[in-house]
């Protein structure tokens, strides 16, 4: 097994202005040069497998990226698109696995495998429930916030027209939902 990058062994700050610099561009060069006048000898040959290592890094997240972003714009919800995809990516795998043994009399999987695809398909569960659960307090969130700056809007425009204390007071509530 080959030993550990020496940049990996760096403090967390120093790695993060590494990472930084390469994301804006810069050479292997003056990253040796930048490590250098924080006192820090990294060979060129170093850094450059760092960043190497690094950039092979972001494309395979770019990546997961945007296959994430196409399925929450195919299936809906932005939020966790990632999380969202590994789920839906799992929950295919195990059902195409599943389906021979489910075509069989007498399926051919012993109690401890059972054991373990009921308790994946559990999880598998409890993280798409964990989801929705997300994904509605996210909407409830983003539906309080647009009604209070509805609310506060209609205040300014009411108060501005004339309005009496009372009238303002029950579009503020219908608004708000606290009036039926």
């Amino acid at each position: 097994m080959a030993r550990k990058s020496s940049l990996k062994t760096m403090d967390p700050a120093i790695q993060a202005a590494v990472m930084q610099a390469m994301e804006n561009g810069s050479t292997i060069d003056e990253i040796v040069e930048m490590l250098a006048d924080k006192g820090l000898k990294r060979s060129r040959s170093a850094v450059g497998r760092y960043a190497k290592q690094y950039g092979d890094l972001a494309a395979r997240h770019r990546d997961m990226r945007s296959v994430a972003e196409a399925f929450a714009s195919e299936f809906g919800g932005s939020e966790n698109a990632e999380g969202k995809l590994m789920v839906q990516m799992l929950t295919s795998i195990g059902a195409r696995m599943i389906m021979p043994m489910a075509a069989e009399e007498t399926p051919d999987i012993g109690a401890k495998e059972f054991h373990a695809l009921a308790k994946a398909t559990r999880e598998l569960q409890s993280a798409a429930k964990i989801d929705a659960d997300r994904d509605a307090r996210i909407r409830d969130e983003a539906t309080k916030t647009a009604r209070a700056k509805a609310a506060t809007d209609a205040e300014s425009a009411a108060r501005s027209s004339g309005a009496s204390e009372e009238t303002i007071a029950r579009v503020k509530a219908k608004i708000l939902g606290l009036e039926e």
